[in-house]
């Protein structure tokens, strides 16, 4: 896979997810960073790069972070996703999720109507 492809494939992913997740507001985008080679001063890895994209939605007539956090969880898992879901911490809900290599977590607040979805693609050498 390309990392053009992998970049696609994880924006997809991500925008139906989030729809899936609150399913009357409209998912936008609001990064999409990439390619990035995060160990070329680090490591050996060469020319191995990443492509990191985020998500937002939310309905602010309706914020329930723990709902939505475990919609979510429950939404990635019938995708085929490996959830697991952290303990509250304060007001921050907050989900990690791995899949053939990308990466994703999902956050809320209670503070905050937002939902805010941020995957990593896969190391990929096709620079």
């Amino acid at each position: 896979m390309t990392l053009t492809e992998a970049r696609n494939h994880l924006r997809s992913e991500l925008l139906a997810v989030a729809a899936t997740v609150v399913p009357d507001q409209t998912p936008t985008v609001t990064q999409d960073v990439g390619p990035v080679n995060e160990g070329a001063l680090a490591d050996d890895r060469g020319r191995e790069s990443v492509c990191t994209i985020t998500v937002e939605t939310g309905d602010p007539t309706t914020p329930d972070p723990e709902a939505q956090i475990s919609f979510a969880a429950e939404t990635l898992e019938a995708r085929g996703w490996k959830v697991e879901v952290d303990d509250v911490s304060g007001d921050h809900h907050h989900l990690t999720a791995r899949r053939n290599g990308y990466d994703l977590t999902v956050d809320a607040r209670t503070s905050d109507w937002r939902l805010t979805f941020t995957g990593q693609t896969p190391y990929v050498d096709d620079l």
